[in-house]
């Protein structure tokens, strides 16, 4: 818990000090995700896939190219764990869920789609993932540090508005990781 809130001020640090060093450089956007998360790694083994969902603030332009960014996304998932091998009678309700706090940069460029506008993308990010575990009603948690690597692509819907998806792989623990299509909503102020 020490952590994450030690990495939760360390993000609206680097926020105030982005909204002085680059005033007036900056498009401020926030954006919200969601998408489906497929574990990997040997919790993906036991663990089916479940929902992401997240928020986001980004635009911090270091030029027309690069920006920096951060968002907070959460991510669930569920299955039957059978330690033993003995079959059905013998499984354990099995749930994994991960909050992540994740500063990142990213590469954009803007592309012509046959008059159309879209704006493709790559970024990675490292944060702080707080991992939360329940089986048949015992519960832990730990946090990790992680990284995630991905991609997407935004299509203007006008002067304020963007919709598109992004794809990302999310590295938690070494035995957690996780991918995660999306589809994600941008809104400039």
């Amino acid at each position: 818990m020490k952590k994450l809130v030690i990495a939760i001020i360390a993000l609206l640090v680097i926020g105030a000090i982005g909204t002085t060093v680059f005033a007036g450089e900056m498009k401020k956007e926030g954006s919200v995700m969601l998408g489906y998360a497929m574990p990997g790694g040997d919790v993906g083994d036991i663990i089916d896939g479940g929902i992401a969902f997240g928020f986001g603030f980004e635009g911090y332009k270091i030029n027309d190219m690069f920006s920096l960014g951060a968002e907070i996304i959460y991510t669930s998932g569920s299955g039957d764990y059978d330690p033993l091998g003995l079959g059905a009678g013998y499984t354990y309700d099995y749930e994994v869920s991960t909050l992540g706090l994740l500063p990142y940069a990213k590469y954009s460029k803007e592309i012509d789609m046959g008059g159309n506008k879209a704006d493709i993308y790559g970024l990675f990010g490292m944060g702080l993932y707080s991992c939360s575990i329940d089986i048949a009603g015992a519960s832990g948690s730990e946090s990790e540090f992680g990284f995630n690597l991905g991609g997407g692509m935004m299509f203007p819907l006008n002067d304020k508005m963007k919709i598109g998806g992004d794809v990302r792989y999310h590295l938690v623990a070494s035995d957690l990781s996780y991918f995660v299509p999306s589809a994600k909503f941008v809104m400039s102020f």
